[in-house]
């Protein structure tokens, strides 16, 4: 989409997918992240996890990514997840996570050989018109076909 920044791909993506509001009981989230949310996603130098309620759920550590995919279908919307961690550890992140958007334009770039936002941001707006599907955004050199 012309003129979309992809600071605000995320955002914009959200609107594009939202059809309702979801009533979720909310959680500590950073001043941009959906209130509703009751996932967050956190991210340091050695792992990035997941909380349900402020419970960690998951963690995978930065060495052990693989595959960074957005997955949509009728189901999860009116939000798409990311999919990030390898063949055993695969973390299931709702696009909407409080931090998700840190994550996907900083951390990922930061700590994920390779990974190119311009390049995400091209997917995302190809996914961004598909009611399902399975888009890959970045596969590491061990991912499996």
């Amino acid at each position: 989409m012309p003129g979309v920044r992809p600071q605000n791909m995320l955002t914009w993506l959200s609107r594009r997918f939202s059809k309702k509001k979801t009533r979720s009981a909310p959680t500590a989230s950073s001043a941009a992240d959906d209130p509703n949310t009751r996932f967050s996603v956190r991210y340091d130098p050695e792992k990035v996890s997941l909380y349900l309620d402020g419970e960690l759920l998951q963690s995978v550590a930065w060495q052990a990514i693989d595959l960074i995919a957005i997955r949509i279908e009728d189901e999860f919307l009116p939000f798409p997840y990311w999919y990030v961690g390898n063949k055993e550890d695969l973390l299931r992140i709702p696009n909407n996570a409080a931090g998700s958007k840190e994550l996907f334009f900083e951390g990922f770039k930061e700590h994920v050989p390779g990974y190119d936002n311009d390049a995400t941001y091209r997917k995302i707006i190809e996914a961004s018109g598909a009611l399902e599907g399975s888009f890959i955004l970045w596969r590491g050199p061990n991912a499996e076909a």
